[in-house]
């Protein structure tokens, strides 16, 4: 009867987890988050990140970097800066699909910090029609922290541009700006839609154009079927615990220093010299990540969940591994406390 009870309280665990709960820290504060694409003719697109970031607490001190997501894995770092306070980046792409940043120091309470990337990301376009090429792009979001301002912005160059959904809000020659202001922790931008002529980019070899728009392709039922694993991979993580609960864990709890599995999130826990410079960083939570398991054309093709939300925000603070292992200790330390009641 009792282990059915642990297993009924396991369940109802991961279902709360299937539900975004933030950690009771307050999140950090973005004033500036501004993505500008520069599309090229070979159908590549140039993408500069740039972030002015705000912590509002103490960077866990063994998290001394920030990992954002990206639309898919077909990328690769050009630059990053400042590199007085970047020591490195590199692309995460191991089901992730991430740029990660190692900082010089550790950001603390109160730190403001300004930083940027640019990478080159491919795979992205998709045959509109007969006579159009389109892309969509959904920046990246973040479950830890507020947003003040984000601005997508396309330079057009000299591109037939068709169509836009939605309509930019700034429009010339030189620029097309999207912006959205004051959004909250795990709140995500409009997608935009952008499509111009065939004869936009005239070195674009044509098999890697997708046929079709590689978020509808991929975005729902993937996500879905990484939660049911996800879920499924926790469920068997737990009752392991529960069965192996006897002399298992009854001298000194759960061993290892910290969780290191990645149960919960699927994100990059860290660890592995950067390979654009002299930092390295390792971390016993996940960090949140983004662009994890990111689909074709969007910064993420997960649904929002605890396993899926940390595993797809925009960047990497706080994860929901962490939140795993806070429970998973909560119930090993539940049964120890009823087993010395038993014994008395």
């Amino acid at each position: 009867m009792k282990k059915l009870l642990n297993l009924l309280i396991a369940f109802l665990i991961v279902l709360f987890c299937s539900f975004p709960v933030f950690a009771q820290t307050p999140p950090d504060i973005i004033n500036n988050y501004t993505i500008t694409i520069d599309p090229q003719t070979d159908g590549s697109l140039l993408m500069k990140y740039e972030f002015n970031y705000e912590a509002t607490t103490d960077f866990p001190s063994n998290i001394q970097y920030l990992e954002i997501g990206v639309a898919n894995s077909d990328f690769e770092i050009v630059s990053y800066n400042p590199h007085g306070f970047i020591t490195g980046a590199k692309a995460n792409k191991s089901g992730t699909s991430q740029v990660h940043l190692d900082f010089a120091k550790l950001p603390i309470k109160g730190d403001k910090f300004q930083f940027d990337f640019v990478i080159k990301q491919k795979n992205m376009l998709y045959k509109a029609d007969e006579e159009n090429i389109g892309f969509k792009f959904i920046p990246g979001w973040f479950d830890f922290a507020e947003i003040k301002e984000l601005k997508v912005i396309i330079n057009p160059k000299s591109l037939t541009v068709t169509k836009t959904d939605p309509e930019p809000i700034i429009k010339d020659a030189n620029q097309m700006i999207w912006i959205t202001k004051n959004m909250g922790p795990n709140e995500k931008a409009k997608a935009v839609t952008f499509i111009c002529s065939n004869e936009s980019y005239p070195e674009l070899q044509k098999d890697t154009l997708n046929d079709k728009d590689p978020n509808e392709e991929n975005g729902g039922a993937f996500g879905l079927i990484l939660i049911i694993i996800i879920v499924i991979i926790v469920v068997i993580f737990i009752f392991t615990l529960i069965l192996g609960s006897g002399d298992s864990y009854g001298d000194g709890g759960y061993s290892g220093g910290g969780y290191s599995g990645g149960f919960f999130g699927g994100s990059s826990l860290g660890g592995g010299t950067s390979s654009s410079g002299g930092g390295s960083s390792s971390s016993g939570r996940s960090s949140g990540g983004g662009g994890s398991f990111g689909g074709g054309g969007s910064s993420c093709a997960c649904v929002s969940s605890c396993a899926c939300a940390c595993a797809c925000a925009g960047g990497g603070r706080v994860g929901c591994s962490e939140r795993g292992f806070e429970i998973t200790n909560w119930l090993i330390k539940s049964q120890k406390q009823s087993k010395e009641r038993d014994n008395e």
